[in-house]
C-alpha cells in the first residue's frame, strides 16, 4: 500500500471530501487544538491554524501537515461554530440580507517548515424570515460550521451569491491548497478532478 502524501489535521467531513474530490491521498489525525478569539480576522485564522499544524507536526515528524481555520467576520465581530442551535438562528436572522467576511487561514508544515496562506470569500445572505432560517437550520450541522451555515450549489437556501472562493464558505480554498499541497508534497492529481482553478461563483 502507498504512503499517504501527508497529514489533515482536521475531522471536518466536508474538507475530507474536498481533498478526496480533488484526488488527494491523506492520513486523517484531528488536532484537537484549542481555538482563539483574540485579534482580527486575518491573525486568528492563521493563528488557530498554525497551533493545529504545529499539534500534529510534533507527533508525525518528517510528515507534511495541512491544517485550517475558519471564521467569519460580521458588525467588526468574529464568529465560529456557535455553541448551539439558539445561537445560530439569532445570528443567521442578523445577517439575512447583509454581506459578511469568512476567511480561512491554511498551514502546511513539515517539522520547523511551515507555509501559510489565506483566503476571503463575501457571502450575501438572503433576505428572509425567521421560519425559513430556522427550517434551513434543521437539515443542517449548524454547530459544527462557522457562522451556523453551509453553502451548496444552485439554489442555495440561506446564501443568496458571493464573491471569492465558493470552496472556502464549503470548508478549503482549493485554489490555494491544490496547488500548494501538489508543489510541497509531491503528489499526483487526476486532472478530472483537481479544483484548484475553481474561481468566484455565483449562487
Amino acid at each position: 500500500m502507498k504512503t499517504p502524501r501527508f497529514i489533515l489535521a482536521s475531522a471536518s467531513p466536508a474538507r475530507k471530501q474536498l481533498l478526496r474530490r480533488a484526488g488527494f491521498r491523506f492520513d486523517v489525525v484531528p488536532s484537537r487544538a484549542r481555538e482563539v478569539m483574540r485579534g482580527g480576522l486575518r491573525v486568528t485564522v492563521l493563528a488557530n491554524a498554525r497551533c493545529k499544524a504545529a499539534v500534529v507536526a510534533r507527533r508525525h515528524p518528517g510528515r507534511w501537515v495541512l491544517a485550517a481555520d475558519t471564521l467569519i467576520e460580521f458588525e467588526r465581530r468574529l464568529y465560529g461554530k456557535p455553541r448551539n442551535l439558539r445561537a445560530a438562528e439569532a445570528l443567521l436572522v442578523r445577517m439575512a440580507g447583509r454581506t459578511h467576511k469568512l476567511a480561512t487561514g491554511v498551514v502546511l508544515q513539515r517539522d520547523r517548515r511551515r507555509i501559510e496562506r489565506i483566503a476571503f470569500t463575501w457571502v450575501t445572505m438572503r433576505e428572509q424570515p425567521r421560519g425559513r432560517i430556522r427550517a434551513a437550520l434543521r437539515r443542517s450541522r449548524a454547530t459544527r460550521l462557522a457562522g451556523g451555515y453551509a453553502i451548496r450549489r444552485g439554489r442555495d437556501p440561506l446564501v443568496e451569491r458571493l464573491r471569492g472562493s465558493f470552496s472556502n464558505v464549503v470548508g478549503l480554498p482549493m485554489e490555494v491548497v491544490a496547488p500548494l499541497v501538489r508543489a510541497r508534497c509531491h503528489t499526483r492529481v487526476d486532472p478530472c478532478c483537481d479544483m484548484s482553478q475553481q474561481g468566484s461563483t455565483l449562487v
